[in-house]
């Protein structure tokens, strides 16, 4: 009965962590390659890199000013927002105002959102960034297919 038992309990267990480690592998969205984008309107290049990573996808963005004089950009968090499937954006967070000068990256706190598990093959990503400067509102959106694997 104990031997039995035993050999019951070790089965469950070996169930349970193949179990547990398919689920991981299957639940983890892995790029086919890092994607760079550098996106110009008006006086602003929108500079982005998405990369894999240990915790699945890392977006890096900066906003880079090519203007001749200072100016005040005004925008709420996040200052650019990124979907997958389906185009929206959540601009709702803290109102934030920086001066920048010519030549200068505004780059922004990292980007902490997580993805539901993206299935395998081609994917389309959604990119929104949006800001006011010197009062004029600019909307930088991109749209690109991304391979998942």
């Amino acid at each position: 009965m104990i031997k039995r038992l035993t050999i019951m309990s070790f089965i469950v267990l070996l169930l349970g962590t193949a179990t547990v480690i398919w689920l991981r592998a299957s639940s983890t969205t892995t790029l086919a390659e890092p994607v760079v984008i550098d996106q110009q309107k008006g006086d602003f290049i929108l500079h982005m890199r998405i990369e894999n990573n240990a915790e699945g996808i890392r977006v890096l963005h900066s906003l880079e000013y090519t203007g001749e004089k200072p100016i005040t950009i005004k925008h709420r968090t996040p200052l650019t927002y990124l979907s997958f499937g389906a185009e929206k954006s959540n601009f709702t967070g803290s109102p934030i105002s920086k001066t920048i000068q010519s030549g200068d990256i505004y780059r922004t706190t990292p980007m902490r959102k997580v993805f539901k598990p993206l299935e395998n093959g081609s994917n389309k990503l959604y990119i929104h960034c949006q800001f006011m400067a010197d009062d004029n509102l600019v909307n930088i959106r991109i749209e690109k297919d991304i391979k998942i694997q």
